[in-house]
């Protein structure tokens, strides 16, 4: 007959513990977390079926029903076998070296390099800036992957389509392990960042990005009361936008007039027109990236509409810049600043702008509100501006993986991104976790506008297609434009010009590109013009 094992002292001291306010007390949690985590053979099924009934049975009692879910939480542990860690814990008193790809060193080191060695003094950041220019999002660098096998960084800085290829190719460390085992909150991030790094990822998450870029309406509330004309609204149209800023009338002088939108980089008309169409869902190439696409009568609406905008005198056409000139200056220049535009489309950045124009510069603080961006009424959720900002992931071949892991996850914490918020100027992005930052003063009536949106659910990117041939694209595009306003040509022919003239500076940009591979840069994600 087997003898019968004595429940153990801390068993029977258990049900004598006091309970704190709202549950367990520290002394009885951390009982159970000793139990749970004590390296020693496992007890009988026999043992655990006479004990664990009447123990459960007086610790049920003493918590209450309330705190039932919590004790069969915390005693189903002592059931369970561990999981086995996805990465080995970090020994604080071993000293590391970390290799970060970036391209420039004291950027990194002062957003985050520094913060995070005086967190974690045992691992130096040492910044590998040989890769050259930094990541943007649709351009892959051509020497990326031979710099990786030469220089073996543990972290990667990427953009979106080098990100997805070395994800594909099983160069970065899947974190999604790691995420859920120490509870990394991804609730609070952007989830439109987070579904599109997974969905690059083939479904897992390989990186993360801190940051994000996408477009907000800013408007002013004392020009709009002044007129006697309603509010911007969320998920208007670019039709209704316009409508919208028509009805600000230009003054008999350059000191009252007011313009209705100031357009964020606004280099021609062409550029008004590339951002209705974005919005609308046009593309200027078919999704195998060989037939231009433009001389359609989506295309022609876009373009009469914008272009009629801009000749009606309503929409501000900042002049050349020309000689030098100060941040103050371009305040100035601004006519949304000095009160004489009553809409205007920008990013994150424009809150610190206003903010510093009213406070280092003394300019007149300007009353305003925001909207989200216009859409396309067939997509009202879908943002056409958004883009993922920097992602960092862990290389698959790192032998510092932990590491590695903490400067992901450290440079994607809200400290890390509060910290973003205290930079009167710089980075233009939105942070990621902007909704947990609403707390913050000023930041309350943002996190709608740039939140709310999602990415486009359909790639706007044409793989295989030639950085060169969009600049040549462009300047086509933009001459043509002119020629409109001008009165030389009609929306009609334009958009026949363009057709015809673009296919051939595709054809010749691909032709340049298989003569000179290694000198040709292919966008496979991200925007397009």
């Amino acid at each position: 007959m087997t003898k019968r094992l004595e429940p153990e002292h801390w068993e029977k001291h258990l049900t004598r513990l006091q309970l704190r306010q709202g549950g367990f007390s520290k002394e009885l949690m951390h009982k159970v977390k000793e139990r749970v985590e004590m390296k020693q053979p496992p007890i009988s099924r026999k043992r655990w079926l006479r004990w664990s009934p009447a123990l459960a049975v007086v610790l049920v009692l003493a918590v209450g029903w309330t705190q039932a879910d919590r004790l069969s939480e915390g005693l189903s542990k002592l059931s369970k076998p561990r999981e086995k860690a996805a990465l080995e814990a970090m020994d604080p008193n071993k000293e590391k070296r970390l290799k970060v790809s970036y391209f420039h060193e004291t950027t990194f080191m002062m957003q985050y390099g520094k913060a995070f060695t005086i967190r974690y003094p045992n691992i130096e950041v040492k910044v590998e800036t040989g890769i050259g220019r930094p990541p943007y999002a649709g351009i892959n660098r051509s020497n990326l992957e031979e710099w990786m096998e030469k220089d073996k960084p543990d972290v990667l800085s990427l953009s979106l389509s080098e990100y997805a290829q070395l994800a594909k190719e099983g160069k970065l460390y899947a974190l999604d392990d790691v995420i859920r085992q120490e509870g990394f909150d991804l609730q609070n991030m952007h989830a439109g960042v987070v579904d599109m790094l997974r969905t690059e990822g083939g479904g897992k998450l390989y990186g993360l990005a801190p940051d994000y870029d996408q477009l907000v309406l800013f408007y002013n509330k004392e020009l709009f009361d002044k007129y006697g004309i309603g509010y911007p609204k969320n998920g208007m149209s670019w039709e209704e936008l316009l409508q919208l800023a028509s009805r600000f009338a230009a003054g008999p002088n350059a000191k009252e007039r007011v313009y209705g939108l100031v357009a964020r980089s606004y280099f021609g008309p062409y550029d008004l027109v590339q951002q209705a169409g974005k919005a609308k869902g046009l593309s200027i190439l078919d999704p195998a990236g060989k037939q231009i696409t433009v001389n359609t009568p989506e295309w022609q609406k876009m373009w009469t509409a914008a272009l009629d905008a801009v000749r009606g005198g309503y929409i501000y056409e900042p002049p050349p810049l020309k000689g030098s000139f100060t941040r103050e200056d371009m305040y100035k220049a601004n006519p949304f600043f000095t009160g004489q535009a009553a809409m205007a489309l920008q990013n994150y950045s424009f809150v610190k702008e206003l903010n510093e124009a009213s406070s280092r510069y003394k300019m007149s603080s300007i009353p305003w509100d925001v909207v989200t961006e216009p859409t396309d009424p067939s997509r009202p959720n879908e943002s056409s501006s958004f883009s993922v900002g920097t992602i960092y992931a862990v290389n698959a071949a790192s032998e510092n993986r932990r590491e590695a892991w903490e400067l992901v996850k450290f440079i994607n914490s809200e400290e890390a991104a509060r910290k973003m918020l205290t930079q009167t100027v710089g980075s233009s992005s939105t942070p990621a976790r902007l909704s947990s930052l609403s707390a913050v003063k000023g930041q309350e009536k943002l996190v709608e506008a740039f939140t709310s949106l999602r990415p486009p659910a359909e790639p706007q990117a044409t793989p295989g297609v030639p950085e060169e041939f969009y600049s040549t694209f462009q300047e086509l595009a933009m001459q043509l434009s002119k020629d409109v306003l001008n009165g030389k040509k009609t929306v009609a022919q334009a958009t026949q010009e363009l057709q015809t003239s673009g296919q051939q500076a595709l054809i010749q940009a691909k032709n340049a590109a298989q003569k000179k591979p290694a000198e040709a840069k292919a966008t496979v994600g991200g925007g397009t013009p």
